[in-house]
């Protein structure tokens, strides 16, 4: 394949293709914004990003013998596609436990039980802490 100076080549078109997906698909993406709850405890959303693409062209023979250009005519295209898929949750309490709360592949009913039992494990806590600040007095 013969690339000239004045044409598009496939090249461009890949690198083209490369700094929009770098521009989307950048760490912001996985590990989301966190949300402070009112009690202190801070949430932050933890995704997977998936991209595919396809490029793909070449340069074709003029036949012609009134051929006025000095390159052959270039054909391509380019596809592609992104998936963003939930993994699961980060939870970091003020007592400075750190909790992975994984919604991957994982029934709702599953989801809503290990979030259950999660607060369970938290109101325990504060049970526990109440008593011993009830000992000390």
């Amino acid at each position: 394949m013969k690339i000239y100076t004045n044409s598009t080549s496939i090249n461009d078109m890949i690198s083209s293709v490369m700094d929009k997906i770098k521009t989307i698909a950048d760490s912001s993406t996985i590990v989301g914004e966190s949300i402070k709850t009112p009690d202190g405890t801070t949430i932050i959303p933890i995704s997977k990003v998936t991209v595919g693409f396809v490029v793909g062209g070449g340069e074709y023979a003029d036949l012609s013998s009134r051929r006025v250009a000095n390159h052959f005519p270039m054909s391509g295209g380019s596809s592609g596609g992104m998936s963003v898929t939930p993994v699961g949750f980060l939870i970091l309490t003020l007592d400075g436990d750190v909790h992975f709360v994984n919604v991957e592949n994982k029934s709702l009913y599953q989801t809503v039980l290990n979030m259950f039992n999660s607060l369970l494990a938290k109101m325990e806590k504060e049970q526990q802490k109440k008593e011993d600040e009830e000992d000390e007095d």
